[in-house]
């Protein structure tokens, strides 16, 4: 085959992957291995039971005599034994066989699963408690295949690790067993296989990496897949379905590319394993005869062997083969775990009480600067909140006004300054508990695929009461709900597509009503709004003025009329602030322009 990269890794790999086994599993694992062990004795120990009854073939009568014959066990047996009794003893080994295999298959599918499971809710844990300014800058693709695809290769990469394991038993036992009837043959036999697995390792190293660039292939159609998902409306009304078909039926073309020539180098790598296994056989017939001297009885035994160590050779080198094409599964796992762990968010280990704001939540000169980036998105940026106002953020794109939010609701922590919650410093402690105090609203809102009353527990982290949520409803304008066909029972879509914009926004507001939070975020929150339900929205918002404060971002000039204080803000700081309810918006400036 054509010479593929040396792959020193993936030995780190497998071996990284059997540690976590035998860390993870630890017992079980070694039951399992016993199971393994007891189902291959015996199925030995019934195929070494033939010996004396092969041995019989040609004399008369039923009744074996044991006192001259030489087999392995023979001393344990009586001297005389009826040819019948024999063969019950072989149909009894044989259900003894399959009553392990069975308890073996099973055990082993939980463990497997166990693992894999463990892994996967670990990675989804890892994902949930990284850093909010790390996760929000790794592609979500990468993410929902590690979950998904990858966890199912590390799957069938840990079931193929067993099988391997189980065929080096059944070797081992075969080996002893092939010993005790002759030392000469039995070499032959081994020795003829681990060749054969020797020269089968340039097709070992075509498949590991046939791996490499399979993993890379279902990254991009994964990729591919989201984008145009995400982008299903916009792409539509662009007519830009032929590219992204275009694009996608592209990496599809490459990976069956992969595919066919990996197809076609490994079969004749199968080929050839096969042809030298029938190879060995006949030389071990033509051996046995003419140069062992062996009886025909021992002849047969060692063939049954034989049968039996032949596929399990071919088995090691077909589960090595897949194992190598599966195990960048694992490596891909454990990079990304070990990515999101370094940057677990300190905060999520904190369980101290935070303080709902009396007066006041000052950020006190902060600054922040996202990773890879060279430009700060906040530079030494002083604002203050106060309790019970709805406070506005207005700016060019890119100002940090999304940043600033983050910060207040916790999500990132200052680099530099401090949030002073009444004058006192919020600490990496409190931020978790701070986040239960909040409540945010994003321009695109997330909905499940649910009804209404399910899209709105998810505020309140189970089933609620339906007057409850109904009162949100009402409260974030979005008393439409009381007049639909089927109520709270509406069914919302994917993403909430069954609804107009407007009426997932205010949907939304309601869900982070429903918190009953001290602070409400609003991002862009109004914008699929039309005039009429921004005004009875911002009435709604005007409502909660005195019972908890509010801060929203927005372009439109209607809720910035309506603020307590609005704060411009550019590249990062605050430029201008004004007190419209007292002092009206300022002709001059950024809201000048803005209401003109």
């Amino acid at each position: 085959p054509p010479r593929a990269p040396a792959t020193p890794a993936a030995r780190g790999q497998l071996a990284s992957l059997v540690r976590a086994l035998r860390h993870l599993e630890g017992r079980r694992l070694w039951i399992g291995l016993g199971l393994l062990v007891l189902g291959t004795l015996s199925e030995g120990a019934a195929i070494m039971t033939f010996l004396p009854v092969l041995q019989l073939v040609g004399a008369q009568g039923t009744t074996i005599d044991l006192s001259g014959m030489d087999f392995p066990g023979a001393g344990l047996l009586p001297a005389m034994i009826p040819l019948g009794v024999l063969l019950l003893v072989i149909v009894g080994l044989t259900a003894l066989q399959a009553f392990f295999n069975r308890s073996k298959a099973v055990y082993l599918s939980d463990l497997i699963h166990d693992f894999t499971n463990h892994y996967r809710t670990a990675l989804f844990r890892d994902v949930a408690q990284a850093r909010w300014a790390h996760v929000a800058r790794i592609p979500r693709a990468r993410i929902e295949h590690a979950l998904t695809g990858e966890i199912e290769r590390l799957y069938l990469a840990a079931y193929l690790v067993l099988s391997s394991l189980q065929n080096l038993v059944s070797l081992g036992l075969y080996f002893v067993l092939s010993l005790a009837i002759s030392v000469p043959m039995t070499l032959l036999s081994y020795g003829f296989g681990v060749v054969a697995l020797a020269l089968m390792r340039p097709f070992r190293r075509l498949a590991r990496h046939y791996g490499d660039r399979l993993q890379a292939r279902r990254e991009g159609q994964l990729a591919a897949v989201s984008e145009f998902v995400g982008s299903l409306k916009m792409a539509r009304s662009m007519n830009l379905e032929d590219r992204y078909l275009g694009l996608f039926s592209s990496i599809l073309g490459q990976t069956k590319a992969d595919a066919r020539e990996f197809t076609r180098q490994s079969t004749i790598g199968s080929g050839l394993f096969q042809f030298a296994v029938v190879s060995g056989a006949a030389l071990f017939i033509w051996v046995a005869l003419t140069w062992a001297h062996l009886d025909v009885a021992r002849i047969v035994i060692l063939l049954l062997l034989f049968m039996r160590t032949a596929p399990r050779f071919m088995g090691m080198q077909g589960a090595v083969q897949q194992l190598l094409v599966d195990l960048p599964a694992w490596g891909a796992i454990t990079r990304l775990q070990d990515e999101l762990r370094a940057e677990r968010d300190p905060a999520m280990a904190g369980h101290d009480p935070a303080p709902a704001p009396r007066d006041e939540i000052r950020l006190d000169h902060v600054s922040w600067r996202f990773p890879g980036e060279s430009r700060e998105a906040l530079s030494d940026c002083s604002l203050t909140l106060r309790a019970g106002e709805l406070t506005v953020l207005v700016g060019p794109s890119g100002a940090g006004k999304s940043t600033l939010a983050d910060i207040v609701m916790g999500l990132l922590e200052p680099q530099k300054g401090a949030v002073l919650v009444d004058g006192a410093a919020l600490r990496p402690g409190q931020l978790r508990r701070w986040r239960d105090r909040t409540g945010y609203v994003a321009q695109e809102p997330f909905m499940i695929n649910g009804t209404i009353r399910e899209n709105m527990a998810i505020a309140a982290g189970g089933p609620v009461d339906d007057e409850r949520i109904l009162r949100a409803l009402d409260l974030a304008s979005a008393g439409f709900v009381r007049n639909l066909p089927a109520g709270l029972d509406t069914t919302m879509g994917d993403r909430g597509a069954l609804l107009s914009g407007g009426e997932r926004q205010r949907i939304a507001v309601a869900r982070a009503l429903l918190r009953e939070p001290d602070i409400l975020v609003l991002d862009e929150a109004t914008s699929a709004l039309d005039w009429e339900n921004e005004e009875a929205l911002i009435r709604a918002i005007d409502g909660l003025r005195g019972r908890m404060t509010v801060l929203a971002i927005t372009h439109r000039p209607a809720i910035s009329r309506a603020a307590d204080a609005v704060f411009v803000m550019e590249a990062g700081r605050v430029v201008a602030s004004e007190r419209p309810r007292e002092q009206g918006l300022q002709a001059e400036g950024y809201l000048g322009r803005m209401t003109s």
